[in-house]
């Protein structure tokens, strides 16, 4: 899926990643004490579950297009991608008193944050993969 030429999916998905990695870090300044940190970590999380889903969308129609070779790098994506949203989207329940932040942190949705986030890493790896090994969204390969 291509917009002006340029692919869509790697356009979008920068949002959900920096803002859920925002989101751990305001966990993080939560422990440490920074009582304002909850609610910026709660927005952060909402905004990055909301933006992942067009984003998520988009890598769907780019996986059509895929050569044999890269799909099983491509699965491997999507699954540990799927696995971050679905923790980040726990941790989103987890931390919300309706449509707002809970007035004190849940410790439960701090660490559904942080594997989140350590599943987000795994899955943004194999992303890469798919660019630089395979040419995935390339000139090269589209």
């Amino acid at each position: 899926m291509r917009l002006f030429g340029h692919p869509i999916h790697p356009m979008l998905v920068h949002f959900p990643v920096a803002l859920w990695a925002l989101a751990t870090a305001g966990d993080a300044l939560t422990l440490a004490g920074v009582a304002a940190a909850w609610p910026l970590a709660w927005l952060c999380t909402a905004a990055g579950v909301a933006l992942a889903i067009p984003a998520m969308a988009a890598g769907l129609v780019d996986f059509a297009a895929l050569a044999e070779e890269a799909v099983p790098v491509a699965l491997r994506h999507m699954t540990l991608i799927g696995g971050a949203f679905t923790a980040y989207a726990t941790s989103l329940v987890l931390r919300s008193d309706g449509l707002a932040a809970l007035p004190s942190p849940a410790l439960s949705a701090m660490a559904a944050g942080l594997a989140g986030l350590l599943l987000l890493t795994a899955g943004a790896w194999q992303g890469g993969q798919l660019v630089y090994r395979f040419g995935a969204g390339t000139s090269a390969r589209r």
